[in-house]
This record gives C-alpha cells, sequence and structure tokens, in this order.
C-alpha cells in the first residue's frame, strides 16, 4: 500500500502516513461483480437429507392400514364363536356363530337334535338378541374405512380402536348376553374370527397413526431444511442506443 500524497510505501493497515502524516482512509473490499441479467443468488441451503427408516416405507403403510380395515370387515364373516354341550363326558359342538350372524340376529333351535345338547333338555333356543356390541364394532369398521379412502385424518384411528374395544367387550359378555352361563351344559369358545377381527382393528389404528404421523402434510420433522425453489432469472435488458448523430456537410 502506498501513501497518496508522498508515495511512500506503507503498511496496509495504516491509518496515518509515517513519513508525511497524510490521513489513510480504508476502503472496504470490492464485493464481486453480478453478471448483468442474473438475480442475486441467495444463502446455500443444507438439502433435506434423504427419507430413511418409517418414512422411506410411508405409502407402503398407508395402504397396508386401508387392508387392515378391509380385512376386520372381512372377519364378521368368519366363525366368531363355537357354543358347545357337555354332557355325560360327551361333548359335542351345537352350533357356530359369525359376528354377522349375531347382527343379523340368528337364533339356533334344537328341539329335535338327537344330540347331547337335547339329551341336557336344557333350552332348546337360543341367540335371536340384537347384539349392541358387534354392531357397533362393524359401524366403526365401515365408517372407518370410508373416511381414510377420504383421505380424512384422526377420526380412523380412533374409530380402528373403539371397534377394537367393541369386539373385546362382545367376546367377554357373550354368554351372559345370550343367558349361556345359566345353562348347566353349555360352553362357548371364541373362534379364529374373533381373534383375527382384533388383530385387524388394532393394525389398521397403529398403521393409520403412523401414516398420518409421517405421511403427507404432516408436520416437517425438527432439524430438516426444505430446500428453497431456484431463483427466477431476470430477462437481460439490452441498454438503450442513441440515436445517430446527423452529420452536416459543409457547402
Amino acid at each position: 500500500m502506498f501513501c497518496p500524497k508522498c508515495g511512500k510505501e506503507i503498511s496496509d493497515d495504516s491509518r496515518f502516513c509515517e513519513i508525511c502524516g497524510t490521513p489513510i482512509q480504508q476502503t472496504a473490499p470490492a464485493s464481486q461483480p453480478i453478471a448483468p441479467g442474473t438475480a442475486p443468488q441467495p444463502a446455500a441451503v443444507p438439502a433435506a437429507a434423504p427419507a430413511s427408516g418409517i418414512l422411506a416405507h410411508i405409502k407402503t403403510i398407508g395402504i397396508s392400514a386401508k387392508v387392515a380395515v378391509i380385512l376386520a370387515l372381512v372377519a364378521f364373516f368368519m366363525p366368531f364363536v363355537t357354543i358347545s354341550c357337555n354332557y355325560n363326558d360327551k361333548e359335542e359342538d351345537i352350533v357356530t356363530y359369525s359376528a354377522m350372524d349375531m347382527i343379523t340376529m340368528d337364533s339356533y333351535d334344537a328341539s329335535d337334535a338327537e344330540s347331547a345338547y337335547s339329551s341336557a333338555q336344557e333350552d332348546k333356543e337360543f341367540g335371536g338378541k340384537f347384539n349392541l356390541w358387534i354392531t357397533g364394532a362393524f359401524a366403526a369398521g365401515v365408517a372407518s374405512i370410508v373416511l381414510v379412502l377420504r383421505n380424512k385424518k384422526t377420526v380412523p384411528v380412533v374409530l380402528d380402536g373403539v371397534g377394537a374395544l367393541l369386539v373385546i367387550l362382545t367376546g367377554a359378555s357373550f354368554d351372559s348376553f345370550y343367558g349361556l352361563d345359566e345353562l348347566n351344559y353349555i360352553e362357548s369358545h371364541l373362534q379364529s374370527g374373533f381373534y383375527f377381527m382384533l388383530l385387524m382393528f388394532l393394525a389398521a389404528g397403529v398403521l393409520q397413526y403412523l401414516y398420518e404421523k409421517h405421511g403427507p402434510g404432516s408436520p416437517v420433522p425438527t432439524g430438516t431444511v426444505p430446500v428453497p425453489p431456484p431463483p427466477a432469472q431476470i430477462p437481460q435488458q439490452q441498454p438503450p442506443q442513441a440515436p445517430p448523430q446527423e452529420t452536416q456537410q459543409s457547402e
């Protein structure tokens, strides 16, 4: 660096010339010029990390949640409970009910049956009562799949949980609800339809919860920076040209 007055070399951080005492004005380093027609580039933003773990399979989780609710409804047509008679050391299955049989109030009459059940001289008919618990579970499953297909949130998770709870109540109260606990030789045994239905309702609720928490429209996880869109290019404008000057011809 040189003094602008006397021309002597001085240090770059000097405020006065050591020879002539002239004040030295420090200038800021010149910024890099921007090319015409180009918008200023924003500061670099780190890109979001690739999806991993649950996020990598979020679409599969959403589809699995829908399939689980449908399978829970299919389970209503599977064997739910079997009623058997155990008389004189002879055990015999009398009838097997599905959940849909309980919804439609199907009853069983064994007045003419030659079996251990008729030999026990118990009541010849049971069933035929409207079961509110299992009907509510079926309604919850139907409402859940409808809302899931319409991309509704939160409510399907609650409905799946309600459906699972009502299935448990149906199985736990079956004997007392139909009066089988008052019959001496009658027993009920829960079948595959009960366990499969309960499992599918629970699976649907968990999968739907994960899908809503991590799927499309969910809040951006902490620490993830969204990538901004590229800056728009400003069209380059040509500088105005001066009109041509007319030359005067001398006579």
